[in-house]
C-alpha cells in the first residue's frame, strides 16, 4: 500500500470578521501542493444581505498570486459549511475570503488539506 503525503491545518482561524478581504499566508512549502481540499465553516453571519465567499490562490514565488480554477465555494449567506477540491499547478497555495454586505460580520474558519 502506497501512502500519499497529506498536510492539513487551519488556514484562517475561527474569528468574527467585518466586511473586507482576508487571506491566509502561504499554506504549503515550494513544490508540495498538487491537490487541495478547502473546508469553510461559518458559525454566524449577520448584517444586511451578508455574504461570505472563499477560494484558493496559487503562486510560483509566494509574491504574485492568481486564482485557482474551480476553487470557489458556493457563496454563504447564512451559517453553514462548504467544501471544494481543486488542483494547483504552482509551488504555493493560500486562501482568500471576502465578507460582503451592509455592516456585515461573519464568524468562520477555513481548513486546508494538501496532497
Amino acid at each position: 500500500m502506497n501512502l500519499k503525503p497529506v498536510l492539513g491545518g487551519t488556514a484562517l482561524p475561527s474569528v468574527a470578521r467585518g466586511g473586507g478581504t482576508f487571506t491566509s499566508g502561504p499554506a504549503a512549502a515550494a513544490g508540495v501542493a498538487s491537490e487541495v481540499l478547502m473546508a469553510v465553516h461559518c458559525t454566524a453571519i449577520s448584517g444586511t444581505t451578508p455574504t461570505l465567499d472563499a477560494s484558493l490562490e496559487q503562486s510560483d514565488d509566494g509574491e504574485s498570486w492568481s486564482a485557482v480554477a474551480a476553487s470557489a465555494i458556493t457563496q454563504l449567506t447564512a451559517a453553514g459549511a462548504r467544501t471544494v477540491a481543486a488542483a494547483v499547478t504552482a509551488n504555493y497555495v493560500r486562501v482568500t475570503s471576502t465578507v460582503g454586505g451592509t455592516s456585515p460580520s461573519a464568524t468562520y474558519s477555513v481548513g486546508l488539506w494538501i496532497r
